[in-house]
């Protein structure tokens, strides 16, 4: 969002965030704000209705969203997030917000417009200050009488003892962008901080980070303003650093697999193989989950007369929390791997009439260390990857007991012979090392 009055190909002439954006699987939608200089009901509606209908159109959970704006469009944009965090009724729960150079107390605003006028400078500037003491004044209230439609409204109010609306940002990554040249502004609007929106954006930051949020940032910005035009200013977009902000936004939301908020340790022997899959899984659509799998292949899994045939191991970091139980598991295997075969058959021009679905037995068993849950698991299978014949296949399933109680994340150990085979170690051994991220902290912590 930007600043009232400005439009959606003004934005997209003054940035690059949305072409760094698209280079890194994030899609940006512009809301303009029209002329609202804060959340307003017809702001919140029109937005409750656009991301409404994103999420339905793309398919998408409502934390895999982050929110930004320029000026007002970053007021609103703050306002906004702290009431998804606070109130029901909102389709989102944002899971990082940005600003730039936005007046983010209002209060502070109206204030910091009187002192420019105190000041008589006679600047042209001068005119934004009195329209914007002129419209909060007859659309929320002398604030110097008056906070009740303020606290509505204002992302923060720094000056009242009770400000609570900054605690809806107290589980949100935050970042304020701003340009702190102060010369600029002392020598051509004869303006000091105070009469900036730079000292409000530093407090909220400061009770952010006071309050344990430690994703919360002020940045000072090292780009001074200019916008395309060639005019300096401290109000454009390009102060901006984009890949730096694309990179934050994907760690927000918890790209894969570099950006994941909780990362694990997942070690293999030496010569097993990785690979990794984004759900949904094209050989199983019908999955219901979001995330990926994560598998590393022994050496000999695809040789018929190894003792490694179809030994491996599969990881699903799922971003959701699912429950699972034997019914659950046994239609997952079933699907998941009669849709591996039969695309593999297919692609390899066998004789499907010799092809079967997999059908699958599931039971559960005495939970191991680290887990939530365990099963084992058998599956009649048609291998079209490795004897082109009617086979069987074993699992140990383990629904891991991890701290994070946000994400569900199963280890599947598989190998095409039984249990007493030695590979079986090999598969045991992935799954007793693998940590979840929270649990190396603590165990580092304690040393």
């Amino acid at each position: 969002m930007d600043a009232p009055g400005s439009s959606a190909e003004g934005f997209l002439s003054e940035t690059r965030i949305h072409n760094v954006a698209w280079a890194n699987d994030i899609l940006t939608l512009i809301i303009p704000n029209k002329n609202s200089f804060y959340a307003d009901k017809q702001m919140i509606g029109l937005m409750n209705k656009v991301l409404g209908d994103v999420l339905q159109t793309y398919k998408l959970k409502g934390d895999q969203i982050a929110i930004g704006g320029m000026g007002a469009g970053g007021t609103v944009a703050l306002r906004y997030v702290e009431l998804c965090k606070q109130s029901a009724g909102f389709p989102v729960r944002p899971k990082a917000v940005f600003t730039v150079d936005a007046p983010v107390d209002l209060v502070g605003f109206y204030k910091s417009s009187e002192r420019d006028l105190e000041k008589n400078n006679k600047g042209w500037w001068t005119g934004e200050s009195q329209m914007i003491i002129d419209k909060f004044k007859n659309e929320l209230g002398d604030p110097h009488k008056d906070l009740t439609k303020y606290r509505e409204v204002s992302p923060l109010l720094r000056d009242a003892k009770d400000s609570l609306n900054e605690k809806g940002l107290a589980a949100t990554a935050v970042r304020t962008y701003y340009d702190v040249d102060v010369n600029w502004y002392i020598q051509n609007r004869l303006r000091s901080l105070y009469e900036t929106n730079i000292p409000d954006a530093s407090e909220l930051v400061s009770r952010l980070v006071a309050s344990g949020n430690h994703r919360a940032e002020f940045i000072a910005s090292t780009i001074r303003g200019r916008r395309s035009d060639g005019q300096r200013h401290p109000h454009s977009w390009n102060i901006v650093d984009e890949t730096d902000l694309i990179d934050w936004l994907k760690t927000a939301l918890n790209f894969y697999p570099d950006h994941l908020s909780a990362p694990y340790s997942y070690l293999a022997p030496e010569g097993w193989g990785p690979e990794m899959i984004l759900f949904p899984i094209d050989f199983a659509a019908t999955l219901p989950y979001k995330g990926f799998e994560e598998l590393r292949f022994a050496p000999g899994w695809g040789n018929a007369n190894s003792n490694e045939k179809w030994a491996y191991t599969i990881l699903w970091w799922l971003d959701d929390v699912y429950d699972f139980n034997e019914k659950v598991l046994q239609g997952n295997i079933e699907t998941y791997f009669s849709g591996l075969t039969k695309r593999r058959a297919i692609a390899d021009n066998l004789d499907m009439t010799k092809y079967q679905s997999a059908t699958a037995k599931v039971q559960k068993v005495k939970t191991e260390t680290g887990d939530a849950q365990t099963f084992n698991a058998t599956a009649s299978i048609f291998d079209a990857q490795v004897t082109h014949m009617p086979g069987n296949l074993y699992f140990k399933v383990h629904i891991k007991n991890c701290p994070d109680k946000n994400r569900t994340i199963v280890l599947f150990e598989v190998a095409g012979n039984p249990y007493t085979d030695k590979v079986w170690m090999q598969l045991g051994k992935i799954n007793a090392d693998f940590k979840c991220r929270q649990e190396q902290s603590e165990k580092q912590s304690g040393e």
